[in-house]
């Protein structure tokens, strides 16, 4: 309000005294219980401001001037901005945190008065919305997600990105979620680079992509993405699996902006935010997941006093043209865009309840999840689809898996064992950090290089942080 508006003639006034208050009253300073790495870069913002606005007051909680906080705020915010150039996002993927994440870049590039800080953050922004446009699928932000919550999994309508996808590229949809679109519609500042709606809407015939975040300075995500012109597969490999989960989004098949499928083991019957993990965000234990482009094998392993004693999938019948419950298996048409699911202890299609017709519940300790993406250009019609994905040779043996896919890859995995495909063992860890067409970068990264058609962006994360306040 300060920034922007408090000279417009139209601005009240008599509520500048409160914001002044407001301001120097503000526990400002390191937050070590910062919630998500979100609240780290919105807390620095706000406090280099807070500096710039009130350069020679005594900010009460500390008894430092505004100069003092505006240089911790910078030191504090440049650490973040590094870090996130190099390794990645501990939320990675996360609607929710990169939404605040640009909220809080889109009000540095515009107010910082130091150039190291808002050069860097608009390269960390650069970074941010190519990892949403190589991750998305027709406005959906289909990936894997390090933090979410139930209504922003269950399609792709009410997510916090949503409404930002549709300002910067025009796919998408504007929602209750106003903070990241309003605060990047009022950017001067920022140039857009064309080369990344140029890849957010692009339709390849297929893309293959991995990518490795640092989740924390001992734990990292190593995840793939495979999209098609009809459909997208995403999932984190054998992230961490037999240890509780919080809000981890694992894996999700996106066939439209409302047709997504996921499965999760869910730790209670609640879907309110303030539990996590809850029915459909997180798990209460995490599986063991490998993929190979467009067919996924989960492993779940449930505890041998789990209450709620099932795993289950998000299937909404509504959003699909067309699905079909067959010998074990669920399939899905959207589009020419199809999927095929199953599980190894049998599927229960929920008709009844909160969750009608939009769940699968599979009961069991130990279960296998296999999911299966088809195209019309490749597998003929719905029936056909159907057809060859019932005439496939599945084994489940114990806690393991083996089958040959519709690509004629034979694939083999379980609780324990490796991922093997055509007898060749693949790596599930290691990754670059970005390897796919559009992006590609080693891991920690220097630089991370995008291209597109003839068109080539450079994002450079290698100079250092300012030094300490004084």
């Amino acid at each position: 309000m300060l920034y922007r508006f408090s000279h417009h003639p139209q601005f009240p006034k008599e509520i500048l005294p409160l914001l002044n208050d407001c301001i120097l009253n503000y526990l400002f300073g390191r937050n070590e219980t910062s919630s998500s790495e979100a609240d780290s870069i919105l807390t620095n913002a706000a406090e280099i401001l807070a500096g710039q606005c009130y350069p020679e007051s005594i900010f009460l909680h500390s008894g430092k001037t505004g100069q003092w906080h505006r240089q911790n705020g910078e030191q504090l915010a440049l650490e973040w901005l590094y870090q996130r150039g190099a390794v990645g996002f501990s939320d990675w993927d996360s609607n929710l945190s990169f939404a605040d994440d640009l909220l809080a870049l889109s009000h540095l590039i515009d107010m910082a008065e130091t150039e190291s800080v808002w050069d860097m953050a608009a390269v960390v922004m650069d970074k941010l919305f190519v990892t949403i446009a190589i991750n998305s699928y027709r406005g959906a932000f289909g990936s894997t997600h390090g933090r979410t919550c139930a209504s922003f999994v269950k399609g792709g309508l009410l997510e916090p990105t949503s409404g930002i996808t549709r300002l910067m590229w025009g796919v998408g949809i504007f929602n209750h979620h106003i903070a990241g679109p309003v605060s990047l519609a009022c950017m001067e500042k920022y140039e857009f680079p064309s080369i990344i709606s140029d890849i957010a809407l692009s339709m390849p015939e297929e893309m293959w992509g991995r990518e490795r975040h640092a989740v924390s300075a001992s734990r990292a995500v190593n995840k793939v993405t495979y999209k098609t012109p009809e459909t997208m597969l995403c999932s984190a490999q054998d992230y961490y699996p037999g240890q509780r989960g919080r809000y981890e989004h694992i894996w999700q098949a996106t066939l439209g902006s409302t047709a997504t499928v996921f499965v999760t083991h869910p730790a209670c019957s609640s879907e309110n935010d303030a539990r996590q993990p809850n029915f459909w965000a997180g798990n209460a234990i995490l599986p063991r997941i490998a993929q190979w482009k467009d067919a996924l094998i989960a492993v779940y392993q449930l505890p041998e006093d789990d209450w709620m004693g099932f795993t289950h999938a998000y299937f909404p019948a509504y959003a699909f043209d067309e699905y079909i419950l067959r010998q074990g298996w669920a399939f899905a048409r959207k589009g020419e865009g199809y999927l095929a699911l199953t599980a190894s202890q049998g599927l229960n299609f929920i008709k009844h309840g909160q969750s009608a017709f939009r769940e699968l519940r599979s009961f069991g300790q130990n279960n296998i999840w296999l999911c299966h993406m088809g195209r019309a250009v490749l597998d003929g019609d719905f029936s056909s689809f159907q057809e060859k994905i019932l005439a496939l040779d599945v084994k489940f043996v114990d806690a393991s898996v083996r089958f040959v896919t519709l690509r004629g890859e034979a694939l083999s995995f379980g609780w324990q064992d490796p991922f093997s495909r055509d007898g060749s063992e693949q790596p599930l860890s290691g990754f670059d950090h970005y390897d796919n067409p559009y992006a590609t970068s080693e891991y920690p990264s220097r630089q991370l290089e995008i291209r597109y058609g003839e068109s080539i962006l450079q994002l450079n994360f290698e100079s250092a942080p300012d030094s300490q306040p004084q």
